[in-house]
């Protein structure tokens, strides 16, 4: 099969998924025993006759397949609405939100996976030593760890018990940052995004050490390697010679952990009352604010099928043989 057939077909497929997922959506927002106006009669804010008029401006009096078709289409041109409970464009909550999702995650993923995939090479060429026991046992443990527990016990020593560091939040109360510099640089900013950065690292680390680890493992004995040896290759050289034929896993899976970033962020941010997407998520499904966790969850999909799409592919490009196989 050619790269571009295989492309044509992994696309599709990718296509077919996100259709999939943001029906799923549609259904079980429209599944829920109550739309968001119901409790504003119950509780005397506003008549039936004010509700009647408000579910005709948002469209929730069509029918259903009507409200599907639309939904569909301002979804796939993001055109999200306008938020039922803060009256304000829904794209002026999400990518916000967005922004602070990935300023706390992508770097986190960054560093895991340059220190981790080095440790665990370093760990698997040197197999049986106390440093190989001691990285598995830990990272495995913190990757078995539900990431809000870890956050927790982060909180319980640095912040309450040591008070080193602030709980909550992204920044101080009375913190008005002007500009990205000082929204993401200052002090105020990193003493807010030590304890969530490090529940992230401690989560993400376990799986590319172990990852990089069975793949030098699995290169250790190779003949190329033997090779070398033969060659006069020091210890450092073969093991640079190893990491660099480990890569190609490391790669494709870096692309699918970025698809899968939003894997623990809403627990995350809830714990730490981050104000990223995850806790935006959480907020808007408590109001029944349709738009607004419509396009959430929208985006944390899209996310991870164009992500597993790019892993895909990296691995076709990378090793030809994946494509050639692939029917």
């Amino acid at each position: 099969m050619s790269f571009r057939r295989f492309l044509i077909k992994r696309t599709v497929i990718a296509a077919i998924l996100t259709l999939v997922s943001v029906s799923i959506i549609f259904a079980t927002l429209r599944l829920l025993p109550s739309d968001p106006f119901s409790g504003l009669v119950a509780s005397g804010s506003l008549t039936a006759d004010q509700v009647t008029k408000l579910r005709a401006m948002y469209g929730l009096d069509e029918p259903i397949y009507v409200q599907y078709l639309k939904y569909v289409r301002n979804l796939f041109t993001f055109q999200f609405g306008v938020s039922l409970t803060q009256q304000r464009p829904v794209g002026t909550i999400v990518v916000p939100a967005l922004v602070n999702t990935l300023v706390l995650l992508l770097p986190a993923l960054v560093v895991t996976a340059i220190v981790s995939s080095i440790a665990g090479m370093y760990a698997g060429w040197n197999r049986g030593s106390w440093f190989e026991q001691w990285s598995i046992v830990t990272t495995t443990f913190f990757r078995a760890t539900p990431i809000f527990v870890t956050g927790i016990f982060l909180l319980i020593i640095f912040s309450y018990g040591l008070n080193w560091l602030p709980a909550f939040g992204m920044r101080s109360p009375m913190a008005n940052p002007q500009g990205y510099a000082e929204t993401f640089l200052s002090v105020d900013f990193l003493k807010h995004y030590i304890l969530p950065f490090t529940a992230s690292v401690l989560f993400f680390s376990g799986d590319f050490l172990m990852l990089a680890r069975n793949s030098i493992v699995e290169r250790k004995g190779s003949e190329f390697l033997k090779l070398h040896r033969a060659k006069g290759l020091s210890e450092r050289e073969q093991l640079a010679r190893a990491g660099r034929n480990s890569l190609l896993p490391l790669v494709t899976y870096f692309a699918l952990r970025t698809g899968m970033i939003f894997q623990g962020v809403i627990t995350l941010e809830v714990v730490f009352a981050w104000p990223g997407i995850g806790r935006a998520l959480v907020q808007a499904i408590l109001n029944q604010d349709y738009p607004t966790v419509q396009a959430a969850v929208f985006i944390m999909a899209l996310a991870v099928i164009v992500m597993n799409l790019t892993a895909d592919l990296a691995y076709a490009k990378l090793d030809p043989t994946i494509e050639a196989g692939d029917v």
